[in-house]
């Protein structure tokens, strides 16, 4: 059995220019939780795929009421930062899309601004074109209770 030092010597994080930083994983996988990753760079796609991969977890489980895994999942996506409003789902299936907001968007000023400009945007879409959207579908199985699937998009 291997100390945790030896992990910690053995096990580097694989990102570039990080020479010093170590992780601690047991699978060799990086999560969503690892802190390595920066959950908060959403624009970048290897972070946006690894929340993607949490995000879609949802449908792993069946819901009686399919609102409780939004509000379920919106709960966990505050914890990085990113915060959604989408109308209640309604009736046996359908599909919402709604937007996303980074530690609630961005009001004021920056280096760039004229001054008679106000910024007022997501928080995103000055990162990333078109900003983030949360796709969500839901639908009734056969047992009468719900599946949810959900994409950051």
């Amino acid at each position: 059995m291997k100390t945790f030092k030896q992990h910690i010597t053995e096990k580097k994080s694989g990102y570039p220019n990080e020479k010093t930083a170590a992780a601690v994983s047991t699978s060799g996988e990086k999560s969503a939780e690892d802190g390595v990753i920066g959950a908060h760079n959403i624009h970048d796609e290897k972070v946006l795929d690894v929340v993607n991969g949490f995000v879609g977890s949802i449908a792993d489980g069946e819901y009686i009421n399919p609102q409780h895994a939004v509000d379920k999942l919106a709960e966990k996506l505050a914890r990085v930062g990113l915060h959604f409003e989408c109308p209640p789902l309604k009736g046996e299936e359908g599909k919402v899309t709604c937007e996303v907001m980074k530690h609630g968007g961005r009001f004021g000023k920056d280096t760039d601004t004229k001054p008679e400009d106000v910024i007022n945007d997501d928080g995103i879409s000055h990162l990333k074109d078109g900003g983030l959207k949360m796709s969500i579908e839901h639908m009734r199985n056969h047992n009468n209770t719900y599946k949810v699937y959900a994409k950051l998009i």
